[in-house]
């Protein structure tokens, strides 16, 4: 029933590009297919880009605000509580120690703002490049141009072999047959890209589950009593005894945005703090470079500037996400709490999206699959 319905699907895309393209011109398909991927694959990136807005309509559409701020209250200070019985709680100390011996507001507040979702942006542009890139060496253009043989449907498919036939969008080629496998370096460019946009998708609307389901206050709102939103509600807990954080962005501004900002107080959700998508999307780059590149290259000369350029990246990449849990600590955005359910989550969605490409593969090795290719390229 699944591969009969995943069949059925691709059989719908394809008539939306032959369609599109007409029937005649396979040049014309195979450009038009590429384009629909594009479309659909920034389409999903976009929208997941933007699970903070997302919470923020929900919450101000199905929920009155003041209920909405004493449940992020009570799971703030829930918390903290947590943090407490464990001997964790260190974000105030920190952020006084920081503030006393290395200051910089306006370069780790621009951090915050601005690097979390300029990185992420790059690593993911980069990883659908490639992909692209790697299907358009997999086109052939004069055969698509000369013409090529339809191909029948698997023998489950019978009933749909004259509307196959009739078609010139399909053609046999096994050596465009994408064979899924479990160990990542063995796939291909494009299934490598749809193993790290899936677990990137995927931690992403867990993140945004939790947003959902557990608002939490973060520390910069805490000890702030004249912040408002959009609609004139007070957003912080006035516990200005009980707690000393320091909204830095606040009190020193940001080279790109501010809190008071009208348009972020209208599409920002003030409570999207546990998990930290901070935590996951930087742990999520330095995790797509490391399984892209691995180590450092053997064959490499130490006074190959490549190989101290990988050096660079690579250790960069490790420090990416230590910098950017440490930055949203003391600025006092997040709880530490916050960062390592993001980190958990993280890893929760990659065993998924692992198990799932091991449990594929293992069913493709056991059972004898007949295969519909294609010379186009997806």
């Amino acid at each position: 029933m699944k591969r009969r319905f995943s069949f059925l699907f691709r059989q719908l895309r394809r008539k939306i590009v032959v369609g599109v393209a007409g029937p005649a011109s396979h040049q014309r398909q195979a450009v038009v297919g590429l384009a629909l991927l594009a479309l659909t694959e920034v389409a999903l990136l976009a929208l997941t880009f933007c699970t903070n807005f997302l919470s923020a309509y929900i919450h101000n559409t199905l929920e009155i605000f003041h209920d909405f701020r004493l449940r992020a209250l009570h799971n703030a200070l829930a918390i903290v509580s947590f943090e407490r019985s464990l001997g964790i709680f260190f974000e105030q100390p920190l952020q006084r120690w920081h503030d006393a011996y290395l200051g910089g507001w306006g370069f780790w507040n621009t951090y915050y703002a601005g690097v979390h979702p300029a990185v992420t942006v790059i690593f993911l542009v980069f990883i659908l490049v490639r992909m692209f890139g790697w299907k358009l060496t997999r086109v052939n253009w004069k055969r698509l141009n000369e013409g090529a043989q339809p191909l029948s449907p698997p023998p489950d498919y019978a009933p749909l072999a004259p509307e196959l036939s009739s078609s010139a969008y399909y053609a046999s080629d096994a050596a465009s047959a994408m064979v899924t496998r479990a160990s990542f370096a063995d796939m291909s460019p494009a299934q490598q890209y749809r193993f790290l946009r899936s677990v990137w998708v995927l931690s992403a609307w867990l993140a945004f589950v939790g947003f959902l389901l557990v608002p939490t206050m973060p520390p910069r709102l805490l000890s702030v009593c004249d912040f408002v939103n959009a609609a004139g509600a007070n957003v912080g807990a006035c516990l200005t005894t009980e707690f000393s954080f320091v909204d830095t962005i606040g009190a020193h501004g940001s080279l790109l945005w501010d809190w008071n900002d009208e348009s972020v107080k209208t599409l920002n959700n003030p409570y999207a703090a546990f998990p930290s998508q901070h935590t996951i999307f930087a742990a999520w780059c330095a995790m797509t470079w490391i399984m892209l590149f691995g180590p450092a290259s053997s064959t490499l000369s130490l006074r190959s500037p490549r190989y101290w350029l990988r050096a660079v990246l690579r250790w960069g990449s490790i420090a990416y996400p230590v910098v950017t849990v440490y930055c949203i600590v003391v600025t006092a955005n997040h709880y530490i709490s916050d960062a390592l359910a993001g980190l958990v989550i993280l890893a929760i969605s990659y065993a998924c999206v692992h198990f799932y490409y091991l449990f594929k593969s293992r069913r493709q090795s056991y059972e004898s699959v007949p295969t519909l290719t294609t010379t186009l390229p997806y």
